[in-house]
């Protein structure tokens, strides 16, 4: 069996030394290095020459596509791996642009991890995609939450359009767009706006 080199960048040592420690467990991934900044861990990487990258998207005074421009830019052959606490399609769908092989949330258990990485080298050109990956598991429920005029309304709230609009261009009362929005929230148990774009991301449907 193939043993892969891993290489991590992340800014919080608990989490680096955590996942650490775990992946020194398996018998098929080792850590090699890591790093808390972009400009220390590319130098090694270049060094090194890992087969993997975990890169954390939250970095110190920058993001992690910084480290993941300067990868690919540099033709390093390695597999690069978004990390990322923040369920943002937006920030999936950028990584898989850039050329990252997967995007993974650190809220997956242990052996899902290892799991979702069996599967990114065995792709190899693929992306490993955690969102999508979670939302199948949820099933078309999920994706079907809205009825068609919530969604036709929770589209317009991310287009930035005001209640008093959506009421005028639907033809409805202001105090239905008001309830509607309500039951929006609470069927997404969103909080706000953002957190109602991703999921519009996420099914697909912005």
């Amino acid at each position: 069996m193939k043993s892969f080199s891993i290489y991590i960048v992340d800014d919080h040592n608990l989490f680096l030394e955590s996942i650490e420690a775990f992946i020194g467990l398996q018998n098929q991934y080792h850590c090699v290095g890591r790093a808390t900044n972009c400009d220390a861990a590319f130098s090694e990487i270049a060094t090194l020459k890992p087969d993997i990258v975990f890169i954390d998207y939250h970095l110190n005074e920058t993001n992690g596509f910084e480290l993941l421009k300067k990868i690919k830019e540099g033709n390093l052959d390695c597999i690069t791996v978004i990390l990322t606490m923040r369920r943002d399609a937006q920030i999936r769908n950028r990584a898989k642009e850039m050329g990252a092989q997967g995007y993974l949330l650190k809220s997956m258990g242990a052996e899902d991890l290892i799991n979702a990485l069996n599967e990114i080298v065995s792709l190899q050109t693929g992306f490993y995609d955690s969102i999508e990956v979670d939302l199948k598991a949820k099933g078309a429920q999920y994706r079907n939450l809205l009825t068609g005029r919530e969604m036709q309304i929770a589209k317009m709230v991310t287009q930035g359009i005001s209640s008093e609009n959506i009421a005028e261009q639907l033809e409805l009362s202001l105090h239905t767009v008001n309830s509607h929005r309500k039951n929006i929230l609470r069927k997404l148990q969103a909080k706000n706006p953002i957190d109602l774009m991703n999921y519009l991301r996420e099914i697909g449907e912005i």
